[in-house]
């Protein structure tokens, strides 16, 4: 299997979604984003309603690695605000070079360089001892991947 194509799998089965940008721009037109800075001129003739991490309802970012092994994002960055937008909003969108998915974390790791490294398998959730299942509790309801390039 393509690595591509085993991290597609890998992410959906851990509760990531995958998407076209059209697609999540039309599905949250009327929401506030927030938006890692170095991806801002990307967005300016879209006129997004931009908010502060804090209180954005979608953040976009751009993944720096992925593990096919795993489906996990991994998320590199050198200021503690712009790490938050992966952890605040209730929906956020990663921007995926598919030239940046790798065949194991250990493989896609040794790329990964920054102050502040995630690494995300899936959106937010947790379960207690009676297998209550809860989303959204320390981090993003939904966690949506927009694949880019060849």
């Amino acid at each position: 299997m393509k690595k591509v194509d085993l991290f597609l799998e890998n992410f959906k089965a851990a509760g990531g979604e995958v998407a076209s940008l059209d697609d999540v721009l039309g599905e949250f037109g009327g929401c506030t984003f927030c938006i890692e800075p170095r991806l801002k001129k990307r967005f300016v003739e879209k006129r997004l309603k931009e908010a502060p991490p804090e209180e954005a309802e979608v953040s976009i970012t751009r993944a720096t690695a992925a593990a096919a092994d795993t489906g996990s994002l991994i998320f590199a960055f050198d200021e503690e605000d712009t790490h938050k937008l992966t952890a605040l909003p209730k929906v956020h969108v990663a921007l995926l070079q598919k030239r940046k998915i790798y065949k194991t974390i250990e493989d896609a790791l040794r790329k990964v360089e920054g102050s502040y490294i995630s690494v995300v398998t899936g959106p937010s959730k947790t379960g207690d001892i009676e297998l209550i299942h809860v989303a959204g509790v320390h981090g993003p309801e939904r966690l949506i991947v927009v694949l880019e390039g060849k």
